[in-house]
C-alpha cells in the first residue's frame, strides 16, 4: 500500500508567542525538528508548510508556501500539501496534517486515523477526552477543488466549518498516563506558559 503522505503546518503567525513557534526549543531539539522526527517513522513524503525559510537543522525537507499571501489559518497549509501531492502525481488517496506545535501527538496517529476505512471524501478527526483536534486529520486528495473554491471566495476560513460541509469521522485517542494527572497527547503549544509546560510534560513522560 502506498504510504500516506503528510504536511507539518507551521505556517502560523504565533502572535500570542511573540517568535517563531517551529524554532522553539524543547528537549534539545526545534518543534519543527521534533514534528518532522516523530512524523517521518508514520509517513512519507514529509511536506513543511511554512513562509520562513530556516529549517534548522532539515536541509532535506520538502518546503512548500501556505496556499495564500499571508498568515491565513490551517486550511491555507493544508491546501498547499493537497496542491503539492497533485502536481507530482502522487498516487496515496489521502495526506495527513499535523501542527508544528504539538510535541506529543500519538506515535500511531496515521495507523489509528487510517483505520477508520475513510470513505474517498471523507475526512478523519482526531479526538481525545470529547475534544476534537480538526488540524490532525486525514484530507482526501479528491478535496483539493473543493477546498480550493472555499478558500478563493474569501468568505470563511475556519477549518470545521468546511469540515461540516464534508464527510467526516472521528478516531478516538487515548491520553497519555502519568503518576500526576494523565496527558493530552495534542496538547499544543501558544505561549510562553504553554512552552513551559511543554517542557514539564517531556520530563513527566520520560518519568512514566
Amino acid at each position: 500500500m502506498t504510504p500516506f503522505p503528510a504536511v507539518i503546518l507551521a505556517g502560523g503567525a504565533s502572535r500570542r508567542m511573540g517568535t517563531d513557534k517551529a524554532m522553539l526549543t524543547l528537549e534539545g531539539e526545534t518543534l519543527l525538528a521534533r514534528a518532522h522526527r516523530r512524523i517521518k517513522t508514520q509517513a512519507h513524503p514529509v511536506l513543511i508548510s511554512r513562509h520562513g525559510d530556516d529549517l534548522a537543522g532539515l536541509p532535506d525537507a520538502t518546503v512548500i508556501r501556505d496556499a495564500g499571501t499571508g498568515h491565513e489559518g490551517p486550511l491555507a497549509g493544508i491546501l498547499a500539501g493537497l496542491r503539492h501531492l497533485a502536481a507530482q502525481g502522487s498516487e496515496a488517496t489521502h495526506m495527513v496534517s499535523l501542527a508544528v506545535d504539538t510535541s506529543f501527538f500519538p506515535a500511531d496517529l496515521v495507523e489509528r486515523l487510517a483505520a477508520a476505512s475513510p470513505a474517498p471524501d471523507a475526512i478523519v478527526l482526531a479526538r481525545t477526552d470529547d475534544r476534537v483536534h480538526p488540524v490532525f486529520a486525514l484530507w482526501p486528495l479528491v478535496l483539493r477543488e473543493p477546498l480550493e473554491d472555499w478558500l478563493a471566495s474569501g468568505v470563511n476560513r475556519r477549518l470545521m466549518d468546511f469540515v461540516r460541509e464534508h464527510q467526516s469521522r472521528i478516531v478516538d485517542f487515548p491520553l497519555i498516563p502519568a503518576e500526576d494527572g494523565a496527558i493530552d497527547p495534542f496538547f499544543n503549544v501558544n505561549t510562553p506558559d504553554d512552552l513551559a509546560a511543554a517542557r514539564h510534560i517531556a520530563k513527566r513522560i520520560a518519568q512514566t
